[in-house]
């Protein structure tokens, strides 16, 4: 985990910069956008969980680190039913296709675990943005920010325990390797996408 963080530190400051997400946290998102940002979302937990679910039950490695337990894909569903969304009519944009792609050809359980690191991560600081959100629109409480929520004051408690669960497994060098490479596109992926998403 030391090494997925200070391997990916450059491209993860590069997401972070992105003009989605800086709307995102300055709480300038309109609803539309936040909208679409929660669809391709979707569209990308949803197999990213199914791939997950696979791993689970080929590689006895990954069974102490709860991984149904961190799925998002039901709250992506909570929010978007909140915002009157179908998810029947949801299509993939180019850069959610670039992650799908990553996730059906990850051809290793490092390789995957590399994908999803990235988006659990990335549950720290949605936090304050969902913060900012509800402040924005004048919100009370957190309804249809749950994607960005998920766990409330339990996020910290659960991000230590998912490093030291994954710091536990005994991962190759090789595959230490596979899963620095696999974080490291998937920021890239991520900041395409936002990308796309802000400029449509």
């Amino acid at each position: 985990m030391g090494r997925l963080k200070t391997e990916t530190a450059e491209l993860h400051a590069v997401a972070e910069a992105k003009p989605l997400e800086e709307a995102l946290i300055g709480g300038s998102i309109n609803h539309g956008q936040y909208k679409k940002y929660l669809e391709q979302r979707w569209v990308v937990h949803r197999e990213l969980e199914a791939a997950a679910d696979r791993a689970l039950a080929s590689d006895s490695r990954l069974a102490a680190l709860g991984l149904p337990g961190l799925y998002q894909t039901r709250n992506i569903e909570e929010d978007l039913a909140h915002l009157g969304a179908d998810t029947a009519s949801i299509r993939a944009m180019g850069g959610s296709e670039g992650l799908l792609a990553m996730i059906r050809g990850a051809g290793s359980t490092a390789v995957l675990m590399g994908i999803f690191y990235v988006f659990e991560g990335s549950k720290n600081g949605a936090r304050y943005i969902a913060k900012s959100l509800a402040k924005a629109w004048g919100k009370a409480d957190l309804q249809g920010l749950k994607y960005l929520d998920p766990h409330g004051e339990a996020q910290r408690g659960l991000w230590m325990k998912f490093r030291e669960d994954m710091n536990a497994i005994a991962w190759s060098e090789a595959e230490q390797d596979a899963m620095v490479e696999a974080a490291k596109e998937t920021f890239r992926a991520i900041s395409a996408l936002d990308d796309e998403i802000h400029a449509g």
